[in-house]
């Protein structure tokens, strides 16, 4: 039998609950509390991929064939069916081309990007406005950044001060 680490795996790296997760990898609440809680038949490369992804790690970290109480796999047709199949999901994870951590789709507030670079907001919003960073207009015409055009701006800024 398969046992499901991800929990353990996941408090590794301070998501402490199914909202928590459902926010980092985001996806349904459904999926999130599916997955948190270890109740589903099956589970998709991309999503395993993806939790690969957010925590760093190898689908071995977040699964373990679990043994049986004389301490044998429960038979061993089943754990050279299991081998196989972990080894065909580590050569398919690792094939993925995906970002090595999961960029958060949460938009910040200037006040929030500010902080991040140790910047003032003023300075922020003239990044903004002359268009070196990019931004949306929220209520009251106020800017938001999302995490993934933070991350592009913060390496422009690096490659620039070298």
């Amino acid at each position: 039998m398969i046992k499901i680490k991800l929990q353990e795996t996941a408090r590794k790296h301070g998501l402490t609950t199914a909202y928590t997760l459902q926010k980092a990898l985001d996806c349904s609440p459904t999926m999130a509390s599916r997955l948190w809680n270890g109740k589903f038949k099956q589970i998709g490369m991309e999503t395993i991929g993806s939790l690969c992804d957010l925590f760093d790690c190898q689908p071995n970290d977040l699964f373990e064939n679990q043994k049986t109480q004389s301490g044998n796999t429960q038979s061993s047709k089943v754990t050279q069916t299991s081998i196989s199949q972990t080894n065909k999901i580590n050569k398919s994870v690792e094939s993925l081309e995906t970002p090595k951590k999961m960029v958060s789709t949460e938009m910040l507030s200037t006040v929030e990007v500010a902080k991040r670079l140790g910047l003032s907001r003023k300075s922020v919003n003239d990044y903004i406005n002359k268009g070196l960073l990019s931004a949306t207009k929220g209520k009251q015409n106020h800017n938001f950044v999302s995490e993934a055009d933070l991350l592009k701006f913060e390496e422009a800024r690096k490659t620039n001060k070298k």
